[in-house]
């Protein structure tokens, strides 16, 4: 009886209208799982992508899991709101918004986000495109070859103005101890905030010097430099200094390594297969459960995703970042990082009919415009 209750409640926001796709046993040892596994259905989805729901009456937990097989067909693709740093939408209308030369697989929500703005917390990086730059936080990414990544970003550069050299610490994310530049990417103007001067650069030659709070357009062919509010005095004075007309030349990459798609994330909760007290950080966050999305990294470099329904006893609890890391840390993975979760939590997949679909319970009971997505796509 349970067992058809579960499958009843959980077509309620699923793909069980769509044509069914071939069903069996999940391919790992549900033996390893560091809880008893009431209910377990497996569905491959694509080449080398198959589906997981797994229920236990312990938790209790509705998960799902999205594992995905590196092979040459299978690519990922971050896909931010309104393409801009600013603008949530739906999960759903996000992967549907993807251009038609992939077919979708599906995806999850990603990056933790300003509910008034959408600007996501950390780095968003999309085809290349640096759309917001990284923070303190980790961000999950990949390279042009389709390595997967968890850990912090730096954007370190240098910027040259009236002959003096100062290093640049911030792309597409103002950083208020010292200087960052701001493009087109980010939006048509850079954020409200006090205390800071902002320089509009039209290529490398400076068009204007702002110092007021309200934002300032980014030049189409260009950029905005501005010095943070606690950067040193030194350093405020030099930028306060420049004319227009004056030259202004700067050069940033990333490091370590040079994302092609990247969102964002808070805690890595697994690293080298080792649960970490990142797991455990926020007082209100890693040690209470919560609906949560994830992301994991195995090894061979195959790439896992996990959403686990929360706030809804007696269907599905939640769980803490160290639960959630138990059971990537059970299934082999290297290393793992939390998304977002609450009541953005959404796992999307394309039915066989081309429906985009929401797999699980979504807290909210409808779905939350989000900041971001990471996707997965089918190239072949």
């Amino acid at each position: 009886m349970r067992n058809w209750f579960l499958l009843a409640a959980t077509c309620s926001l699923s793909a069980c209208a769509s044509s069914p796709r071939s069903i069996s046993s999940p391919p790992f040892e549900v033996a390893r799982l560091p809880f008893h596994v009431d209910t377990a259905r497996s569905e491959r989805v694509a080449p080398g992508v198959t589906h997981e729901f797994l229920y236990t009456s312990e938790g209790p937990w509705a998960i799902h899991l999205l594992d995905v097989q590196p092979n040459s067909c299978i690519d990922f693709r971050a896909v931010k709101a309104h393409r801009t740093a600013a603008g949530r939408e739906p999960t759903t209308l996000l992967l549907e918004g993807l251009d038609e030369s992939v077919r979708i697989v599906g995806g999850v929500n990603s990056d933790y986000f300003s509910l008034a703005t959408g600007v996501p917390q950390t780095a968003h990086v999309e085809n290349g495109r640096v759309i917001t730059g990284p923070s303190p936080r980790s961000v999950f990414a990949f390279d042009s070859a389709g390595k997967p990544f968890i850990g912090e970003l730096r954007t370190p550069g240098t910027v040259r103005a009236a002959g003096v050299s100062h290093p640049l610490i911030g792309w597409n994310r103002i950083r208020e101890n010292g200087l960052s530049v701001i493009d087109r990417a980010w939006g048509a103007a850079t954020d409200s905030g006090s205390g800071r001067i902002e320089v509009a650069l039209d290529g490398s030659r400076v068009l204007s010097i702002d110092t007021l709070p309200a934002g300032l357009s980014i030049p189409p062919s260009g950029a905005v430099l501005v010095a943070g509010r606690n950067a040193s005095p030194a350093l405020r004075n030099a930028v306060a200094a420049l004319r227009i007309g004056d030259s202004v030349t700067f050069t940033h990459a990333f490091q370590p390594m040079a994302p092609k798609e990247a969102t964002g994330g808070w805690q890595v909760m697994l690293r080298d297969g080792v649960v970490t007290s990142e797991a455990d950080s926020g007082a209100t966050n890693g040690p209470v459960r919560h609906p949560r999305t994830a992301a994991a990294i195995f090894p061979d470099g195959r790439v896992m995703f996990l959403v686990v329904d929360g706030r809804q006893k007696p269907y599905s609890d939640g769980m803490t970042l160290r639960e959630v890391a138990r059971v990537f840390q059970s299934l082999g993975a290297r290393d793992a990082i939390n998304l977002d979760g609450g009541g953005s939590s959404t796992f999307v997949l394309r039915g066989t009919d081309g429906v985009m679909r929401i797999q699980n319970r979504p807290s909210d009971k409808v779905e939350r415009p989000v900041s971001n997505v990471m996707a997965v796509v089918n190239r072949c």
